[in-house]
């Protein structure tokens, strides 16, 4: 009887041991600096706090995958916040964001975007959501499922950029 048991434990731990190892080979995935957060301010005003329509942040993204020979595929999952701003009579922050997955040789091998609508409740001006989505990488010959980063942000004008930047200095 102890013996079947410790097999049955030893059968638990490889198979974790295995999932360890595939999800250590899967593609890095990071949300990139100045375009994981966005301040959108109300068209045709300048950038000051009573302008603000609304910020958001990705927080962080995680994934699991799966690969083969020809493809990798992942299901992430993006962890965002936004805050209303003082412009912001609607109750919703209208955005688009977007992944992108580069090889090792830092070349962009695709690129899609995510319009989203995140609705603020009657009293509410901070509200968290996530979302979830697959993807799937063409794998070229002779690479690992390592070689490959998803990096994540928000699409935004040259100016909400800048403005980032800027915000992100003084931190």
């Amino acid at each position: 009887m102890k013996m079947g048991a410790a097999a049955a434990g030893l059968l638990v731990l490889a198979s974790c041991t295995q999932f360890d190892q595939e999800v250590a080979l899967c593609p890095n995935a990071a949300v990139l600096e100045a375009p994981g957060e966005l301040v959108r301010f109300k068209e045709g005003t300048a950038a000051g706090p009573e302008n603000v329509l609304y910020r958001t942040k990705m927080k962080y993204v995680s994934g699991i995958c799966d690969f083969d020979e020809k493809s990798i595929d992942m299901e992430l999952s993006i962890a965002m916040e936004a805050k209303r701003g003082a412009a912001n009579a609607d109750g919703k922050a209208q955005f688009t964001f977007f992944i992108a997955v580069i090889d090792a040789d830092r070349k962009i091998l695709m690129r899609e975007e995510f319009p989203l609508i995140a609705v603020f409740e009657k009293d509410d001006d901070d509200i968290n959501f996530s979302e979830s989505l697959a993807l799937s990488i063409p794998r070229k010959e002779g690479l690992a499922p390592t070689d490959y980063s998803v990096y994540l942000g928000f699409e935004m004008t040259p100016d909400e950029l800048a403005y980032n930047r800027r915000r992100q200095k003084r931190r």
